[in-house]
């Protein structure tokens, strides 16, 4: 655990002493401040961000534009100046500077699939038994997805052969009937492993965007799903994750093949308005440097092997690891398929042969059938003609939750002064967007949920901690007309979007 010493502004924060994957793919990212002061590290943000005085506790307008446009943050930036995250590949070599660890090559290998699927369920049982080393009760989040499963299965191996003794508990959040709750809870039962099922509804949503706030607002609040739940447990010497499964075992991110990744910084950094123009202006150099600044230092031939890299370092990294790292603080939380040989072993690979068809090498061979369960996104096996099961595809409703539940709760926040009086914002597209986003009827959240969302969390972290603007800049012309284009965007999108859902 991280030990706090406060005295006189000054704060002694240690690395924590399980976190030894930095050279892993997923690890985690302990804060840190440059603000002058003695300084160490620590996982959560407020032992940090509580030691800067008041007046020095300013947004970082450059992490607010990143927000909006990605919906996650870029590099090590936080939402406060001065403060950052640990780098990735990156440990602290305790003179003030940092050890990197060396990235492994992208290849052209091809072998056939069930080759690579026993070379990557070699390499998996390997990470395992790493992370198993010295415990006895862990913990594992398990979905219907089948990330979590080839972990589950290749858990269950080390118990049946004897090289991991101790006991397993299966977490899974979501609503009773969904395909995810379902086939997780079949797993456990076949496993004969304790199940934990963590309810989630509008008040668990409500609190989420209280933490997330508390958290220091580096991603959208939905996106926490149970994890504060289950960082409150006790016993658990370990919690094990498979969510970088799809990016690494599969080469996918979000749905899409990493040969079909589009470029990390979009276009528009201000498509629905919401910033005022000259900071946009001001600070769009720099969130260019934060995504491709590493590129000086890494050697690559392909573009897609950038962008695969750029998903990692920022995606996942931020935005998922981001969330995970709630339950970090105070359980330790490994990522299977982040060790070194692990992802280097997928890397090498030629990316046409990176996908489904490993995994459908690799299910077979799971203890107790489980890769005949249907999988949750479809709802059948990855490999077969079997029928669609019935159950719900969704495990929670956080687009009504968040639209009809939580809407006078997020309105409210949104427009109050921890927002409006930072100097950043535009007004005018606020006011546009708060009336069109609760249009959408769509079970799933949307880009305009996330954003919404976020800034309810946002003011939260503001109100918290007397964070301050970062300044004036002159309002212009091009703000009315940003907030006029942005409205017709987020019509356009919203429109588009229900249409594609029905």
């Amino acid at each position: 655990m991280d030990s706090v010493v406060v005295k006189q502004r000054k704060v002694v924060l240690s690395w924590p002493q399980w976190l030894t994957t930095y050279d892993h793919l997923g690890s985690h990212y302990p804060y840190y401040s440059t603000n002058g002061m003695e300084h160490g590290f620590s996982l959560a943000i407020a032992p940090i961000l509580t030691s800067i005085p008041i007046e020095n506790r300013k947004v970082d307008p450059i992490g607010v534009v990143e927000m909006l446009a990605k919906s996650y943050l870029l590099g090590n930036r936080t939402l406060i100046q001065g403060l950052h995250r640990s780098p990735w590949m990156g440990r602290p070599d305790g003179q003030g500077g940092w050890i990197f660890s060396d990235i492994p090559p992208h290849g052209h290998v091809r072998m056939p699939a069930d080759q690579a699927a026993m070379q990557l369920k070699e390499a998996l049982r390997a990470e395992l038994l790493m992370y198993l080393a010295g415990r006895k009760h862990i913990g594992i989040l398990l979905s219907g997805g089948l990330d979590s499963r080839v972990v589950a299965g290749i858990l269950r191996e080390l118990q049946l052969s004897g090289e991991f003794l101790g006991d397993v508990v299966a977490l899974t959040w979501g609503l009773s009937g969904s395909r995810d709750v379902k086939y997780a809870q079949e797993i456990a039962r076949r496993y004969k492993w304790e199940w934990v099922q963590i309810p989630l509804g509008p008040d668990i949503l409500a609190e989420n965007i209280r933490i997330t706030g508390m958290a220091g607002a580096e991603f959208s609040p939905f996106h926490l799903h149970g994890m504060p739940q289950v960082s409150r447990l006790t016993g658990l010497d370990a919690v094990l994750a498979g969510s970088y499964g799809d990016s690494v075992g599969r080469a996918e991110f979000s749905g899409r093949h990493v040969l079909k990744l589009q470029p990390t910084v979009p276009f528009s950094l201000n498509r629905f308005g919401l910033v005022l123009d000259e900071w946009v202006r001001a600070v769009h150099r720099q969130v260019l440097s934060d995504a491709y600044a590493y590129r000086k230092h890494i050697s690559r031939d392909k573009e897609y092997q950038f962008r695969e890299i750029e998903q990692q370092m920022h995606y996942m990294r931020r935005k998922l690891q981001g969330c995970m790292s709630l339950i970090a603080e105070r359980i330790p939380l490994f990522q299977a398929f982040t060790a070194p040989r692990t992802f280097a072993l997928m890397w090498r690979l030629d990316p046409i042969i990176r996908g489904n068809q490993i995994y459908c090498a690799l299910l077979p061979t799971l203890p107790g059938g489980i890769g005949k369960l249907p999988w949750a996104r479809t709802g059948v096996p990855l490999e077969g003609a079997a029928t669609q099961d019935e159950a719900e595809k969704e495990f929670h409703k956080y687009g009504p939750w968040l639209r009809n539940d939580l809407r006078e709760f997020v309105t409210e926040l949104v427009q109050s002064d921890a927002i409006r009086g930072l100097g950043i914002f535009n007004d005018r597209a606020l006011d546009w967007l708060l009336r069109i986003w609760p249009r959408s009827h769509t079970v799933t959240t949307n880009s305009i949920d996330e954003s919404v969302s976020w800034l309810a969390s946002l003011a939260l972290f503001v109100q918290h901690y007397n964070v301050q603007g970062p300044g004036a800049v002159t309002r212009t012309y091009r703000d009315e007309v940003n907030a006029i284009r942005g409205l017709t965007v987020a019509s356009t999108y919203l429109a588009a979007r229900e249409r594609l859902r029905q």
